[in-house]
C-alpha cells in the first residue's frame, strides 16, 4: 500500500518457502469455507486474477473498516510489526530514479508507484460547470525533487502478476490523460517490461511473436500481453543500451542525478551495479 491508501494495508507475499506457504494455504481455506463468516474478504488471485481485482476495486473505501457490516464477533488476529526502513526511501530524494525489480522483486515498487499515482490524482481538478478535469502542473513539478521515472520489470512471464500490470495500467492511463492536457510536459514514468520465458499464449498460438505483437499494437494501440501501451521485450535486458537510453536530450536535466533501485537475484544486482559504476549511477539495492 502507498501512504496516501490511508483505509486499508494491502500486501503481496510469495508463496514460496515453510511459513509464507502456511500463509497462502490459510487463507486459502478461509475462502473456501463458505459457510463461515469473516471480517477479511478473501480474493483468490491466484485463481482468477482479473475477477479477484475487480471484486477487490468494487469495495466501496468506507466499507473496509465499517463494523456495521460485520454479521460476526469472531476475528481473524494480524499482527504487523514495523514499518522497517529499506532503500527505498530515498527515492523522493532524487531527480531521475530508476527502478529495476527482478521477478517478484517488483512487488516493493509497487507502493511507490501507488503513491505517485495517488499524487497526480491528487493535482487533478474538476471544473464544476463542464465536468472536465485538468491539473495543476505546479502541484506535480514545482513541489517535487523527483522529475523522472523509469521503471524495468524483468520477469519470466506476466502471468499470475495481474494485480501489478493493473497497477501499471492505471498509472500509465493516469499519465496519458495529464499530457493530452499539458502538451508541453515532458513524460513522468517510462515503462521497459522484459519478460524472459513467453513461449506460448493463447491469444497467439503458433504465429512468430514479433510479427503478431507488433501487428497487434498497430491495430489496438495495446501490447497484447499486458495491455499497456509500452512494448513487451523478450528476453534479457541489453543493460548498456538501456543505461544509455537515460541520458539521451530528453533527460539532460537529470543526467548528472540518476539513482538505480535494484531488487531481485543478487546475480541480475551485480551485473546491474557493474553498469551503475560504469555510468557513474548511484545504486541502492533492496535485500532480495
Amino acid at each position: 500500500s502507498a501512504p496516501e491508501e490511508k483505509d486499508y494495508i494491502r500486501v503481496h507475499i510469495q508463496a514460496t518457502g515453510d511459513w509464507t506457504k502456511q500463509v497462502y494455504q490459510r487463507f486459502k481455506e478461509m475462502a473456501e469455507e463458505e459457510a463461515r463468516e469473516n471480517q477479511i474478504k478473501i480474493y483468490r488471485a491466484d485463481i482468477h486474477p482479473q475477477e479477484s481485482l475487480a471484486n477487490f476495486q468494487n469495495v466501496e473505501h468506507d466499507q473496509i473498516g465499517d463494523q456495521s457490516n460485520v454479521k460476526s464477533n469472531k476475528r481473524e488476529p494480524i499482527f504487523i510489526k514495523g514499518p522497517y526502513s529499506s532503500c527505498a526511501r530515498y527515492v523522493f530524494d532524487c531527480k531521475h530514479v530508476v527502478l529495476i525489480g527482478g521477478g517478484i522483486g517488483v512487488t516493493p515498487y509497487a507502493s511507490i508507484l501507488s503513491s505517485l499515482m495517488a499524487q497526480f490524482r491528487a493535482s487533478s481538478i474538476a471544473c464544476k460547470h463542464c465536468n472536465c478535469t485538468n491539473y495543476l502542473p505546479t502541484d506535480l513539478s514545482g513541489k517535487r525533487r523527483l522529475q523522472k521515472v523509469d521503471f524495468v520489470w524483468v520477469n519470466r512471464d506476466y502471468k499470475n502478476f495481474e494485480w501489478f500490470l493493473n497497477l501499471l495500467r492505471q498509472f500509465e492511463q493516469e499519465q496519458e490523460n495529464y499530457l493530452a492536457l499539458n502538451p508541453n510536459e515532458k513524460r513522468f514514468l517510462d515503462l521497459h517490461l522484459y519478460f524472459t520465458e513467453i513461449k506460448h499464449d493463447e491469444n497467439i498460438g503458433n504465429a512468430p511473436l514479433e510479427l503478431v505483437t507488433k501487428t497487434w499494437k498497430e491495430v489496438t494501440g495495446q501490447d497484447i500481453f499486458t495491455r499497456l501501451q509500452c512494448k513487451t521485450h523478450f528476453g534479457r535486458p541489453q543493460w548498456e543500451n538501456l543505461f544509455h537510453s537515460f541520458l539521451s536530450m530528453e533527460n539532460t536535466s537529470t543526467v548528472n542525478d540518476v539513482s538505480v533501485f535494484f531488487c531481485g537475484p543478487s546475480s541480475m544486482g551485480e551485473t546491474i551495479k557493474n553498469r551503475c559504476r560504469t555510468f557513474r549511477f548511484r545504486y541502492y539495492e533492496e535485500k532480495f
